[in-house]
């Protein structure tokens, strides 16, 4: 039984990856993230934890190669998805600690 279980688990948990990454993959795209990391969840939390790709194979971008103005719309889309969550994820806490030090 809790072999089904596990199984409903992961399925739920694929189709809210790709429920959410399709609503969001193009607001990504137009900050500058790349694709490659947003390509699967395992991809994208890697990026949430790191700011680039460390577990994963990359053409080596990381967020601090995004301009003031895409860290800024990265800031605003993290506040978003993550801000109010009780732990949020490192790299919000990188880029606003980047965006601030831009508008002093």
């Amino acid at each position: 039984m809790s072999f089904r279980n596990a199984k409903a688990d992961a399925r739920s948990c694929s189709q809210q990856w790709f429920a959410w990454i399709d609503r969001t993959r193009s607001e990504l795209a137009a900050i500058g993230v790349p694709a490659e990391a947003y390509v699967d969840d395992s991809h994208w939390l890697d990026f949430l934890q790191n700011g680039h790709l460390h577990w994963h194979d990359s053409t080596g971008f990381d967020f601090s190669d995004l301009s003031p103005a895409q860290l800024a719309a990265l800031r605003r889309f993290l506040e978003r998805e993550y801000g109010e969550a009780k732990s949020c994820p490192p790299l919000l806490t990188w880029v606003r600690v980047r965006t601030d030090a831009t508008t002093r």
